[in-house]
This record gives structure tokens, sequence and C-alpha cells, in this order.
């Protein structure tokens, strides 16, 4: 199928204004229009297109008070995503383009999109860039996040009845080749030309079942590799595209017809439901709800901490809010003094009361145990300290894993590893109680729900403090655990934002001045960016809106933001200058 050819016109006409938004967004036209035409088999289905108009009906945007709509956050209203020229025709193109964004890392979802225009392309055809592939995803990328796709994914990820593993070199396992084959299998579904596709394989083929399920209407069925059926769309239906979860990671498809002989229905009972005991730790994924989002993650080791160990559960929270209490007030604590923090005395969320409260109202599983909770803020600060070393021991010696016991107390080879149900016992207390730190000044855009990946990498940067921390006395571990989240500095906040949202956490351009930051589709900033700043803003913990899309200059989109130079920038990759005469000093943006 050649890219082009004599049935296409010579010469193609662009607006001027069509011509800015691309080069705004660092798309390619050509790029755009090979994209048109890889996916023109695509059939979207009237609910597929449904979904779409609804995603680009419901793009957030926060727009600053600099005249000419000059500086927005979200998707501006010049963004190339809103030009006609950008879904003209149909939206074939970008809803596989924000589908891919929506689950996959953008460089491997590049990968995907050179691999599927390899495999079309003729011998006379040119095949775009790299970067231009990885900039048409980035342009697109977030769409999806305000719309319930990312919920579906995850829920036929849940469906996997086998435990993921741990891949180190994911492309070994998945190469974009092979993602692209099947992505190119499924379209011929969807447009007639092949009655019924069977994908077998690990978690990722859940991602396959959502597309079909979301933008083609398809009829779908899932099994486990027995043949037991564990959901189906359409019950008594045929079915159209049919999921075989297998044990070895992997991913194989054939459009043979499934025999569904003898298949017994899998009857899961609640608890399983709630709390599945299988651990799925995978470089893709897809989003949680806040209601749902502990026994998600965290499934039956969840269970144990809500169940078994929740007097500890609770206590160590509450204790944890205390002592951050002592800290913000400067109570209780005068020994910690690279920890008391006087910037966090004006964020009451962050402490005392007010912890409690964030968590709750974020994690509203909490609830239940907001009364052990705040019976530990009762306390004075050396009880609570006790409180929270007492439950903690306590969670450890339930657990006694590699990861929270001490290493003269554990087996060599056991050393760093996970307990058998998949999660440490007291780095998921951690974690709750440092997500509470990061919640605690946050406001996130209607509609969007964290990454199960960001979770989960956030967890596990929590392990990894916890590894260093093991053998010290509790105040050094604690300033170990905690430090980083409660005298956070601005840039370490952005980032932790758009990690829990993205799924992953960017490591470049991260000056100290940085005050809004986009990366893998979702943003970032300082809300004072939107407005003039008070005076006495200066010294409190700015409050983060989180958001889809990015940094928009006018017909621009930028990636990060700084307020004021940035110092040792690179001489060969500038940072451009913007003034706004509402802010203090000029925004440097790249």
């Amino acid at each position: 199928m050649p890219f082009l050819d004599r049935s296409q016109p010579e010469r193609v006409p662009i607006d001027r204004t069509t011509l800015l938004r691309f080069s705004g967004a660092r798309i390619d036209p050509y790029t755009r229009y090979v994209s048109f035409i890889l996916f023109h088999d695509l059939n979207l289905s009237v609910k597929g297109q449904r979904n779409m108009n609804n995603a680009f009906a419901n793009l957030p945007i926060y727009m600053s008070i600099a005249p000419g709509q000059r500086l927005g956050f979200g998707w501006g209203v010049t963004n190339i995503i809103r030009d006609k020229a950008i879904h003209e025709g149909s939206y074939d193109h970008l809803a596989i383009l924000t589908a891919l964004g929506e689950s996959f890392h953008e460089v491997y979802g590049a990968k995907i999109l050179q691999a599927l225009t390899s495999a079309v392309a003729g011998p006379e055809d040119m095949t775009p860039h790299f970067s231009q592939w990885t900039a048409a995803l980035k342009a697109c990328n977030g769409v999806l996040a305000t719309t319930d796709f990312g919920l579906l994914v995850e829920e036929y990820v849940r469906l996997d009845p086998y435990r993921s593993t741990m891949i180190k070199d994911f492309e070994s396992i998945f190469p974009p080749t092979s993602i692209s084959e099947a992505l190119r299998a499924l379209m011929r579904v969807s447009a007639k030309h092949e009655k019924q596709i069977t994908f077998i394989g690990s978690s990722i083929i859940s991602w396959f079942a959502a597309v079909a399920e979301w933008l083609c209407d398809l009829r779908v069925s899932v099994h486990q590799s027995s043949g037991e059926l564990l959901h189906a769309t359409h019950k008594g239906s045929q079915p159209q595209v049919v999921l075989i979860f297998v044990e070895a990671p992997g991913i194989r498809f054939t459009f043979e017809t499934w025999k569904e002989n003898d298949v017994n229905i899998l009857e899961l009972d609640i608890t399983q439901q709630s709390y599945p005991s299988n651990v799925h730790s995978t470089p893709f994924s897809g989003r949680v709800a806040w209601q749902s989002l502990l026994p998600r993650v965290f499934g039956k080791s969840f269970h144990y901490l809500d169940h078994d160990e929740s007097k500890a559960f609770g206590g160590m929270i509450g204790g944890a809010a205390k002592m951050f209490q002592g800290l913000a007030l400067g109570e209780g604590h005068e020994k910690h003094t690279e920890l008391v923090s006087t910037q966090n005395r004006s964020n009451t969320a962050s402490y005392g009361s007010g912890l409690v409260e964030t968590l709750t109202n974020w994690l509203p599983e909490l609830r239940r145990f907001q009364g052990r909770m705040e019976r530990a803020l009762k306390l004075n600060h050396e009880e609570a300290s006790r409180a929270y070393v007492e439950y903690l021991s306590k969670l450890r010696k339930t657990c006694q894993c590699g990861i929270c016991m001490s290493k003269d107390e554990i087996d060599k080879e056991k050393e760093g590893c996970p307990p058998p149900h998949g999660y440490c016992l007291a780095v998921m207390v951690e974690t709750i109680i440092s997500l509470g730190l990061v919640l605690s000044r946050m406001t996130v855009s209607s509609g969007i729900f964290p990454s199960r990946a960001g979770i989960q990498s956030f967890y596990a940067s929590q392990v990894q403090k916890r590894l260093e921390a093991r053998g010290l006395h509790w105040t050094e571990h604690f300033r170990l655990v905690y430090g980083n989240e409660w005298n956070a500095p601005g840039a370490r906040r952005l980032q932790n934002a758009v990690q829990i949202f993205s799924g992953s956490r960017p490591q470049r351009d991260l000056p100290d001045n940085l005050v809004a930051l986009s990366h893998e589709g979702m943003c970032a900033y300082f809300v004072t960016l939107e407005k003039r700043m008070k005076v006495n803003d200066q010294d409190q913990v700015k409050l983060i809106r989180v958001v889809s899309g990015g940094i928009a200059v006018r017909e621009k989109v930028f990636d990060r933001a700084c307020l004021g130079p940035v110092t040792d920038a690179a001489s060969d990759d500038p940072w451009e200058e913007v003034v706004y005469e509402h802010l203090e000093d000029s925004l440097y943006c790249k």
C-alpha cells in the first residue's frame, strides 16, 4: 500500500493557521498524512466515534490572565489537536495514537508506529523519522486521560489470573514489531476482512481488548489457558476478539476460529475481585479510580493491612501525622532541626488532622480507619513517636520480607526480595503516608485518575528509601523515608505529580526554578502562574494543578517552564524567554 500514488493529489493546500499549529506542536504534516493512511482500515464504531468526540469535547484548558490567550495549560484554544485539518476524514489515526500514548511510554509507542510504517511502506515510499513519530505521539498524548479508556484497560489487566513477572528488558519480550503486527491483525477484524482473532499472551493483550471494545465495539471474550471463561462483553454471541491469558510473558495471535466446547465459567468470589492475588507490575498500564486505588494496585497485600493489621495500619498513619505536626509547628521534635519546616506550617493539609483528612478525601477506602488515626493524634509527640515505632515493628514482624527486615535477620539470597503476596506491608504504609504529603497541596482536573504504573513506581521509590534506612535509628529512618516529600522543593513536587498520573518519572531538564512540567501527556504546574502572585504567596507551599496536555504559549506547546533564567543551560539547546506582565520574572520555556 504505497503512501503516495496517482490517486493522491500532487498538491495539498494548508491554511496558514494550520501550518502555525503544526509547527507549534513540532508535528510534520507528512507524518500526519502517513498516520492517516496507516490506520485507514481501522473501523471505528458509532460507539468509538462517540467516545472520541467526548474525549475531544472534554479536553481541559486553564488560561492565565495574560492578554491574547498567550499562556495556558492543558490543551490551548490554538492547539493543533483542535484544528479541523487533524480531524478531517476521520478520527481513526488519532484514536490509535491516543490509545498508544495512554498505556505505553511515548518512546515505545513511537517504535510501534515506526515498525508499523516499515511493514506497510512500499519500495518507493519515504517513512517518517523516528523523532517525527515521537513528536506526533507526544502532540496528542493525554487526550484519553479524562475518559474511561484507561480504566477499561485496567479492568482487562485484572482478569489475568497469572502473576506478572518482573521484566528487566521489556522490548526483548515484547518487541515493537510484535505489537504492530498484532495491531494490524486487529484492524483486519474491525474492517471485517477476518471474522475473529485470538490473542494468546500475558497481561499486555489486555490493551488490545480495550481498543477492540472501546473504539470498535467488537465482541470480546476472555479466557484463561485452561479454557475457563473469565469475561464476555456479549454473552451468547460468537466473539470477534478472544483473549487467552497464559502464564509466560509474550504475545501471539491467530485468525483460526476459537472453539468454546465445554468452557466453564470461572466464578470469582468477592474477595478475589476486590483484592486480586496476582501482582501486575508492568511497563504499561491503565488507570485506577481513587475509591478503589489501594486494593486495585496492591491486591492481597492491602487485604492484610486493612483486615489483619488494621490497628497497626491506622495507628502508624496517625502517629506519623502527629509527628509531622510537631515538625511543622516546631513542637516536640527540636532535635530534628533539618526536618522542622516553617514553610509547611501554612500547608495544614500535610500534618495532624489535616493529613488524615487529605488521605481520607483522596482515598475513601481509608475512612473506616479514621478513628484509629485520630486516636494517635491525641497523644503527645513522644508517645506518638513510640507508637509509630511500635506499629512499624509489628508490621515488619508480620511481613518478614527482604525489604523491611534488617540484613542480619534474613538469609542473604532473600535480601531485597518482596513477600510472597507481592508488596512489603511496612513500605505500603510508608507509601500511603508519602502519597498524602504529595497530594496535600494538589488539585486534579476532573476525570483524571492515577496511572497504576505511576503508583507502583512511587512505591518502588519508597522501597529504595527503606532499604537505605534499614538498621538505622528510627529518627534517621524517618528522615530518609519521608524527608524528600516533607520538605520537597518545587521541582520535586512537580516530578511527583506527573509520575503519579503518567506512570513514569521525568529525569531531564529539572532546574530548581521549575514552575511547570509536562511529561507523557500529563502537565503539572503551580496555580500562581494563572494570575498575579501576591506578596504573601512567596513563602507558602504553592498549590499544584494536574491536567492532561502541555504548556501552551499561543500555538507553541512546551514541556518545561522556569520562572527566571536557567543556570547552566546548554548553549546548543537554549530555553526560550517569554515575558508576561502578571509574572514577577520572565518565563523560560523548553
